[in-house]
């Protein structure tokens, strides 16, 4: 758990998408799957939920070919890599904003009557596609993803980015993440931390609830509250 004091007024949400805002998480793990199936690598959900969650897809790609040992060339990388996204690409054609996670569609209501800026801070290169499809993109004021920094999660640059486009300073922002790396870029970017998903992988997190289903803004500040009083958040 991250001690750092904070500030604990929040005027920024910064959202991952995968894992946070839809569930393209296991389409990345099927379009992975494919790929290394294809290449007669050994792969399966419980590698890929363990150690590629939260990487950009180089990263991931590279840790994919360390199971096998394989040392290719960067044209043959970018080659891999095209497949899996043309892969992934097919397999979110018909996504749309029943494919929301519960208590998204909501908070996202919330934060914008309250006047909360609203970014996203993704390692993803088609987070613009996805938000387009969930109808949930005139949301966001500003989008940091996988084409706006060149160093990705665990990184902190795609949060520091998306906070001065707000121009607001990272200690008055709050990271909604779902994976460990992302957990650590917005620790490292000093910012608060809620993580969605189970405390065993998020521990690091200042808060952590297993989803965002029947969660308000005013219980999320009121976890913010609890924590920066010195109490241990649940």
């Amino acid at each position: 758990m991250d001690k750092l004091e904070r500030d604990p007024h929040i005027a920024a949400v910064i959202f991952d998408l995968d894992g946070v805002i839809t569930n393209t998480v296991y389409f990345h793990y099927l379009s992975w799957q494919q790929l290394a199936d294809e290449e007669e690598i050994p792969f399966d959900k419980l590698t890929h939920d363990r150690a590629m969650l939260g990487l950009n897809r180089e990263d991931a790609l590279g840790y994919l070919l360390s199971l096998s040992d394989r040392d290719l060339d960067p044209i043959q990388q970018q080659l891999l890599l095209k497949r899996k996204n043309d892969y992934y690409l097919e397999l979110i054609d018909e996504l749309n904003s029943e494919h929301l996670l519960p208590g998204i569609g909501n908070l996202l209501v919330e934060l914008h009557t309250a006047g909360v800026k609203i970014a996203l801070g993704s390692s993803s290169k088609n987070a613009q596609l996805v938000l387009q499809r969930l109808g949930i993109r005139h949301f966001f004021h500003f989008m940091a993803d996988g084409h706006s920094v060149p160093h990705l999660k665990p990184a902190p640059d795609v949060f520091l980015y998306a906070a001065e486009a707000l121009a607001i300073p990272p200690a008055n922002c709050l990271v909604i993440e779902d994976a460990p790396a992302g957990v650590a870029a917005a620790l490292a970017a000093k910012m608060w931390v809620l993580g969605i998903g189970p405390h065993t992988r998020l521990a690091r997190a200042h808060m952590v609830l297993p989803t965002l289903a029947g969660i308000g803004w005013a219980e999320i500040l009121a976890k913010i509250d609890y924590y920066s009083a010195g109490k241990r958040s649940i």
